[in-house]
């Protein structure tokens, strides 16, 4: 049987997370990434990549940094010959594609350990291949297949069905952009300095994220909250949202609902909360896609 991996979603915590703030991350069950035979795969989304050069480089960056609980003899015997990636995730849409893969090449050809920080630790060090540094939350998520909260190395199991209903009330819209995480994380260390709004930003994530745990029984005004985010990161994070996202995050916040980054921002996609389901014909007035969650 083949095993998929879902891509994910950051709900709450982006750019918050790098100060070890808390963050919330959802596996986004639409999307998937799985490994077949050279004579199953489907093209689309991988098409672009060279596969055989990815996965030598890849495997080879293994080497070097002694991660020993892959058999990289057998993966790089695969790679040459069989290997080959079906997925539907966009790459550089902030959809979590390259920690699906991850998943499915620990999956494959690693020694499992039922130690979960291990397990996240090792596909953290996996995942870094592609950024330089992995938190590995994108990776465990996708691996785990359930929600998670998390702060720095602290992880806790998110309530999905509170999980569900928030995500029900949302869509994901589609900026058509791709971008550069490493980039733009590079660039948000300086513009920080210049943010009014930092402290009640990351009061408002925390607060939002913390919700969504198994312990919080403690009520939330959900809308209003994510109103203020959204209306901090406009003021503050303008440079992160498209100008093809920008006058429909005007006009969403002017009928009270909200918009906000989905993980790096500059591109991919935004998540759009609208319980009232009253900003569809917006999306359409921007000439905009959006897809559910």
């Amino acid at each position: 049987m083949i095993n998929r991996f879902p891509g994910k979603i950051l709900i709450f915590g982006e750019y918050l997370v790098l100060d070890n703030h808390m963050g919330l991350a959802s596996p986004l069950s639409s999307t998937y990434c799985s490994l077949h035979e050279h004579s199953a795969q489907a093209k689309g989304i991988m098409e672009d990549l060279s596969i055989p050069e990815l996965m030598k480089d890849w495997i080879m960056y293994c080497k070097n940094h002694g991660l020993d609980f892959i058999d990289l003899k057998r993966w790089r015997n695969d790679a040459e010959n069989t290997l080959a990636i079906d997925s539907n995730i966009p790459i550089g849409f902030g959809l979590g594609s390259s920690g699906a893969l991850t998943a499915c090449i620990y999956e494959r050809f690693a020694v499992k350990t039922t130690e979960r920080e291990t397990t996240r630790v090792r596909l953290a060090q996996m995942e870094s291949f592609f950024h330089g540094k992995s938190s590995g939350i994108d990776p465990w998520v996708s691996y785990s297949k359930q929600s998670w909260l998390f702060q720095g190395s602290a992880l806790h199991a998110g309530d999905e069905d509170k999980i569900r209903t928030f995500t029900e009330q949302c869509v994901l819209v589609n900026s058509g952009i791709a971008r550069n995480t490493k980039s733009l994380v590079e660039r948000f260390q300086v513009e920080r300095r210049k943010m009014k709004g930092w402290d009640e930003m990351v009061d408002l994530s925390n607060t939002l994220a913390q919700s969504f745990s198994l312990q919080q029984s403690n009520p939330l005004n959900i809308q209003d909250s994510m109103h203020r985010l959204s209306q901090i990161q406009r003021r503050d994070m303008s440079w992160l949202i498209p100008a093809s996202i920008q006058g429909l995050w005007d006009e969403v916040l002017a009928k009270g609902n909200a918009m906000k980054l989905c993980g790096a921002g500059g591109g991919g996609y935004f998540l759009l909360h609208d319980p009232a389901k009253q900003c569809n014909d917006l999306i359409t007035k921007h000439n905009l896609t959006a897809r559910n969650l």
